[in-house]
């Protein structure tokens, strides 16, 4: 009888997760699949960044949906819900959510560039510009490489955007901070979207990020806003 009684349950939990699984809605696809799909025809390409992000690159044939607009669902809900719809952003976090979000106001065909713009220009996919200019390569991740391999001094390395309001914040405090220690630690700026291969290979998928080195070999690294002490001291705790 429990024999029995498990079975039931089993199949019926089975069901109950191949349903909700089902009506998510959402495929997570990379670069050469992503590609694929919005090469036929009758697709809705959207770019959930902000206006800044998009004009600095995008891939060509996009149009912008803000998601952190205040009109996102009414922008997004204008389009045609039983047409394929294929989104992105920078790193995939924002647009899994806008995927999400698109499944739930019943668009039949949700696809997200799981790895964001960056996974695409790191897998050598062609993008545009505002001004139909190709866009600079920027730093390789071998130049990268080279960059953080001091033997004298510590090598912080600050990832960031022109478009993140976070970044902005920090960057006096690092600047504060990089001049009280200018014989211990050397800076280097990293802009994600002018340095995707870089951002791609090391898997950037939030900003601001900081990443300090010793010798080349990684010691620390935070993510986000920090207090100005606590940076203070990881610099002079590894300077030691």
């Amino acid at each position: 009888m429990f024999a029995k009684s498990f079975v039931a349950t089993f199949f019926i939990a089975l069901i109950f997760t191949s349903c909700n699984s089902q009506s998510s809605g959402v495929k997570n696809m990379g670069p050469d699949e992503f590609e694929k799909g919005i090469a036929k025809p009758n697709v809705q390409l959207v770019d959930v960044r902000t206006p800044d992000e998009f004009k600095e690159k995008h891939i060509a044939g996009a149009v912008n949906i803000n998601i952190d607009g205040s009109d996102f669902e009414k922008q997004l809900n204008a389009l045609d819900k039983n047409k394929p719809l294929y989104v992105y952003c920078l790193a995939g976090g924002r647009s899994k959510k806008a995927a999400s979000a698109a499944s739930k106001d019943g668009f039949t065909d949700v696809n997200n560039l799981e790895t964001g713009i960056n996974g695409w220009m790191g897998a050598n996919k062609p993008v545009a510009t505002a001004n139909g200019e190709a866009p600079k390569a920027g730093m390789s991740f071998d130049d990268y490489l080279a960059h953080i391999k001091n033997p004298d001094k510590l090598v912080l390395v600050d990832f960031n955007a022109v478009w993140c309001g976070p970044c902005k914040v920090l960057k006096p405090i690092v600047t504060r901070q990089i001049k009280k220690n200018s014989e211990k630690v050397d800076l280097i700026e990293i802009d994600v979207d002018k340095n995707p291969k870089v951002a791609a290979t090391m898997n950037i998928t939030g900003i601001p990020l900081l990443i300090l080195y010793k010798n080349g070999r990684e010691v620390w690294r935070s993510m986000g806003l920090i207090d100005e002490d606590l940076l203070s001291g990881k610099l002079k705790e590894f300077a030691n």
